[in-house]
């Protein structure tokens, strides 16, 4: 099953468009844990990371809204 936008809460939105942009520190592992249990992100030598999944609901979410 793929995850939706509406299936994620707003802390988990806001964890996956800021690893969108490059690496971030502040992740808190519980968060990084859950977003690699949805596969949206994983682990990587510095940290972790978003995935092309991650990546790809990002990306289509910020066109939608553009579109609006």
């Amino acid at each position: 099953m793929a995850i939706t936008w509406a299936d994620l809460d707003e802390s988990e939105q806001t964890a996956l468009k800021r690893l969108n942009r490059g690496p971030y520190t502040a992740l808190q592992p519980a968060m990084a844990e859950r977003l690699i249990a949805l596969g949206l992100a994983e682990r990587r030598p510095r940290g972790v990371g978003i995935n092309r999944v991650g990546r790809e609901l990002v990306i289509s979410v910020l066109l939608n809204q553009r579109d609006d």
